[in-house]
């Protein structure tokens, strides 16, 4: 069985020549990076049926998937314009999942609508993978009818499993770097820290359990960045590709067992790895279950043969790398800049206040005071200037966005699927807030009136460090 399946990913794990439609292309090819002889070499690479019905169909759909999912592909490590690069390709199958989530499946709320959200698990989202499911069973039947001769597609396959260990080494690279530098999970906050455990939800939980221990988090980040680093190169894509998997079965757990909003994208991530391991799959359990001397039978250009492929495919690897890890320091270190600058700046507006009231003006639309959900807030946490939460009227609460304005001397807050607000903040003593609408549609919007809520000064989560030495296990 593992024989079968390994021939459904058997390629070059560099690139190759694109298959043609003509019969016997890839045949060519493959007899001039080969040494057996051309009659061993057709016997050698002859697919099954099955493999190659079911070849076609992974061809289909992980293509799709690696260029059109919208969070991190292969295109994201163009500098500059890898949102267009990312967004535009998926922008079909979103709206697509817009329209089928309105009209087939009728979800009302915001999941019928495209929204800004932190979720990879919108309505939306697992609609739009359909469409590519379909698609790409679409696409391998009509391929299975109009190209059902062909023996093999060894190149082709390169070309696929090429893509796919560029899209796992961007990700990758993306999420490591997020977490080498610990912007991905941050401290906890003072909502967070000021929640009954049994309020929280397992994502926050699980979030302030990483954000406490920015080393545990950077080690994680440095593990995902090895695995990147492995993966982008031929003669090390097994092992990164095995280290991919690895770090991605641990976020997959965290995810489905959490409920952590990302679950369709880390199980891809997961299944992409491991499409990538499996032609050496059988030498791997003969190696380490069977104790026999094997050798990874993925087919590889031979390092003795074609220098000028070889290098122009070595030098491809390279620019992307570089590419890739110019554009993601390029987000990433300002932003940890930037929340430690702001973690360290000492503001009074620190801390939780709870809405007392609202001067309305004549024309003041009350419901649109940074809603969450539908609903009104109650209660604004601000940890820094540039990072909060809101609680609305149903106990949630919400990340928020704090975005200050020295020069006008204004405070812009938001959270996710809600507008900016823009306010000038005031605190007529140590314990009141006001925040005054200065934005545009400032007549239009409710001053609001706030009262400080009395918070604990220190807290043992954050305070009780680490000791070699411990004569109880505590519960707090």
């Amino acid at each position: 069985m593992f024989r079968a399946l390994s021939k459904f990913a058997q390629a070059p794990f560099a690139f190759g020549a694109l298959a043609s439609t003509a019969p016997g292309l890839d045949e060519s090819f493959d007899q001039s990076i080969s040494r057996p002889p051309v009659a061993e070499d057709k016997q050698k690479h002859q697919w099954s049926l099955l493999t190659k019905v079911g070849f076609r169909f992974a061809f289909c759909y992980l293509m799709l998937y690696c260029l059109c999912n919208g969070n991190a592909s292969a295109l994201s490590a163009v500098p500059y314009i890898r949102d267009y690069l990312t967004d535009w390709p998926a922008y079909p199958f979103v709206t697509g999942g817009q329209y089928l989530a309105q009209h087939l499946f009728h979800i009302q709320g915001p999941g019928s609508h495209i929204h800004e959200t932190i979720s990879g698990d919108t309505a939306i989202a697992w609609i739009a993978d359909g469409i590519m499911l379909v698609l790409a069973f679409v696409g391998a039947v009509l391929w299975n009818v109009l190209d059902w001769r062909r023996p093999h597609y060894q190149t082709l396959s390169a070309w696929l499993r090429f893509t796919i260990r560029l899209t796992l080494g961007i990700t990758m690279i993306y999420y490591g770097f997020a977490k080498l530098f610990p912007t991905q999970m941050q401290l906890p906050s003072i909502a967070v820290l000021n929640e009954p455990v049994g309020h929280m939800s397992p994502m926050s939980m699980v979030w302030t359990m990483i954000g406490m221990s920015p080393a545990y988090e950077s080690i994680c980040g440095a593990a995902e960045i090895a695995a990147a680093l492995l993966i982008l190169f031929r003669r090390t894509a097994l092992a990164g590709s095995i280290l991919t998997a690895f770090v991605t079965v641990n976020v997959m757990l965290y995810n489905f067992f959490f409920d952590v909003p990302v679950k369709l994208f880390a199980t891809h991530l997961l299944i992409m790895a491991l499409f990538v391991v499996l032609p050496d799959v059988q030498p791997l359990i003969d190696f380490f279950w069977r104790h026999k001397q094997s050798a990874p039978t993925g087919v590889w250009v031979p390092p003795a043969s074609r220098p000028l492929f070889r290098r122009i495919t070595v030098a491809i690897e390279g620019l992307f790398l570089v590419s890739s890890l110019a554009t993601v320091l390029y987000d990433e270190i300002p932003l940890y800049r930037k929340q430690v600058a702001a973690q360290e700046e000492k503001t009074p507006l620190r801390g939780g206040w709870r809405l007392d009231g609202m001067g309305r003006p004549a024309e003041a639309n009350v419901n649109s005071v940074l809603m969450g959900d539908g609903l009104p807030m109650t209660e604004l946490y601000i940890d820094t200037l540039i990072r909060g939460s809101v609680r609305t009227s149903d106990g949630e609460l919400w990340r928020a966005y704090v975005k200050p304005d020295r020069s006008k001397q204004t405070l812009q807050i938001s959270i996710k699927g809600t507008n900016n607000f823009e306010y000038a903040a005031s605190l007529p003593d140590i314990d009141h807030l006001v925040l005054t609408p200065s934005g545009k549609d400032a007549t239009k919007e409710p001053q609001l009136r706030f009262t400080r809520i009395p918070l604990e000064a220190t807290y043992p989560l954050m305070t009780r460090g680490f000791h070699w030495v411990n004569e109880w296990g505590l519960e707090r």
